[in-house]
């Protein structure tokens, strides 16, 4: 499996709050055709420009971890966002990893011999190393007990963003963040010498042969930025170039995270997501849901 693989797939919970939903509680924002992390590296938060270190690589290192490494790099753009540096390393990855999903950092007992025997399939099996669910990994998130506390600054709601309205994927990149979206990724964004390439985009013969979705991995990255052409994410170690068609091609899932600055801020949507998901914590399960809640590999809802 490619080593930028680690998303499981995507799941759909019928609670999940939309950001349509709020669009009421938020106010006109002066038009931008530039926000956030750019191609140089830095963020650029209107006339104010932080530099974003890049620091050790946190993906595509072995791991199956690009869901808590796309969560720690959105963390990072909140930090810019009050003029600080943070460069998130593959521990504090890991650590979170390990509250979001089954993998332990330590080998379990009695597998070292076939960890050394079967170093891919061995050792990924000794920790457990299988990828993590994005939406469940969001609600650890904001869970009110606060499991990432110390790993990540405190996040108290996520919404879904509305499927293919690329004009949220801004407002959220530009009012809170970033958004965290699950990619369906294909082999064409490899170069011929098997290289990932800067600019991911739809090929001219459109997604199929090596462009059809999920043919490389199931992947998850934290898109914390825009120009008027493009989206801007790190992977690999790297800041890439989306375009939007590669987002209405290959994004399977997408939210954006509210953090307490952002909310602190805006203290009428606060309020209405505070109400909200005490609703949704003192209900019971609704009887439309499906008991299978995991969507078809490759149904992009971009």
């Amino acid at each position: 499996m490619d080593a930028l693989a680690g998303r499981l797939a995507a799941e759909t919970d019928i609670r999940t709050l939309q950001m349509s939903q709020y669009l009421g509680h938020l106010d006109d924002l002066p038009a931008t055709d530039r926000h956030g992390l750019q191609p140089d590296g830095t963020f650029h938060l209107g006339d104010v420009r932080v530099d974003a270190p890049a620091g050790e690589r946190v993906g595509d290192v072995g791991y199956q971890n690009c869901v808590p490494a796309a969560m720690a790099l959105l963390a990072q753009a909140w930090y810019a966002a009050g003029k600080e540096q943070f460069a998130p390393t593959l521990e504090d990855t890991l650590r979170i990893y390990e509250k979001v999903s089954p993998f332990h950092r330590d080998a379990a007992p009695g597998f070292a011999a076939r960890a050394a025997a079967q170093p891919t399939s061995g050792r990924r099996e000794a920790h457990n190393d299988f990828g993590a669910s994005l939406l469940l990994a969001l609600k650890v998130w904001v869970h009110r007990d606060q499991p990432l506390a110390g790993l990540l600054p405190e996040a108290r709601a996520f919404l879904e963003i509305e499927p293919r309205n690329l004009d949220q994927l801004r407002e959220a990149v530009l009012r809170f963040g970033g958004v965290l979206a699950g990619l369906a990724l294909p082999q064409s964004i490899k170069d011929s010498r098997g290289d990932l390439r800067d600019s991911w985009f739809v090929p001219g013969y459109g997604p199929v042969y090596d462009a059809t979705p999920g043919s490389l991995s199931s992947h998850c990255v934290a898109i914390t930025g825009f120009s008027r052409r493009d989206f801007f994410c790190r992977s690999a170690g790297r800041v890439r170039r989306l375009s939007p068609e590669f987002l209405l091609t290959y994004v399977e899932e997408a939210y954006t995270v509210t953090s307490s600055v952002a909310l602190d801020a805006n203290p009428a949507l606060r309020s209405r997501l505070d109400t909200d998901l005490e609703d949704i914590r003192s209900s019971d399960r609704p009887a439309g849901m499906p008991a299978f809640n995991h969507r078809w590999r490759g149904g992009n809802i971009m």
